[in-house]
């Protein structure tokens, strides 16, 4: 009776051992979350070669993509996202990537990092590089007269459309708000972007795309910031009474709550009194 109860007993323990330690897609976007990302990689390829769900392990190539291009490391990116398509075609995460791996391909631009799979390869591009190694490691490119905010907010607006109420979304429209706030070159000769070169031009998109923010991102911490800048913009060119709405708006929010920018807001208008 004992033997009996021990082999039935005995795959119980491996079972819920394994249970217990098993490889996780949740433990992996935590350690990345918390900045291990070598943790998390290796928890996602534990995920990946284990006998999880297939939708676990597209999720697994997936992120293995995702941490790699955070990384700038182009080349690995591209190489999971291609298992990911070449292995669950048919998945939410392939469907994602698979429209943007040419894109992403031309994104490279340098590519010392990929592997050749040949070691006699390998030592002849040594050989190149040793002759050639005064030569740039990445592409320049000539972007003089070219309409710097309108192409960056091409590209924060097609993030936003295509992943609405996102991480994403949220950081690009921050970029297309400091965008749109513009900025100006140093030297003499230095050009002018966003606000700084026209106010009347791009102060309405920066109230339309902080509208939109707002609306998409209620509680971004990030919110606040952005109304001063927008008062100081309007104190800037001397519309007081503009800068004084857009202030005591961000008194307002913070009600009761003491803050940075309740306190800045409340110490420039009673600067702004003066005027």
């Amino acid at each position: 009776m004992k033997r009996k109860l021990i082999a039935v007993s005995l795959p119980a323990v491996f079972l819920a051992s394994s249970l217990c330690f098993a490889a996780s897609v949740d433990k992996a976007e935590m350690l990345n979350r918390h900045g291990l990302n070598q943790n998390a990689k290796s928890e996602l390829i534990d995920v990946i070669f284990s006998k999880s769900s297939d939708s676990n392990r597209a999720q697994a190539y997936y992120l293995l993509g995702s941490i790699a291009f955070d990384e700038h490391n182009i080349p690995v990116a591209l190489d999971a996202w291609q298992d990911l398509v070449r292995k669950y075609p048919g998945s939410t995460q392939a469907r994602t990537v698979k429209d943007r791996i040419q894109e992403l391909s031309e994104l490279v631009g340098d590519s010392t990092k990929e592997s050749t799979k040949s070691a006699i390869a390998s030592s002849y591009i040594q050989h190149a590089n040793f002759w050639s190694k005064g030569k740039n490691s990445g592409l320049t490119i000539d972007s003089s007269y070219i309409p710097s905010v309108e192409a960056a907010t091409k590209w924060y607006d097609k993030v936003i459309s295509e992943f609405p109420r996102s991480t994403a979304s949220r950081i690009a429209y921050q970029g297309k708000l400091r965008t749109l706030l513009g900025w100006e070159e140093p030297g003499r000769y230095g050009s002018k972007y966003g606000l700084e070169e026209s106010f009347n031009k791009y102060m309405p998109m920066l109230l339309d795309t902080f509208t939109a923010f707002e609306r998409e991102h209620p509680t971004a911490a990030t919110l606040q910031a952005f109304r001063y800048q927008i008062a100081q913009a309007y104190w800037s060119q001397n519309e007081y009474n503009k800068a004084r709405e857009w202030l005591n708006l961000i008194v307002k929010i913070s009600g009761e709550r003491d803050s940075f920018y309740k306190d800045l807001a409340e110490r420039r208008l009673q600067n702004m009194s003066k005027h």
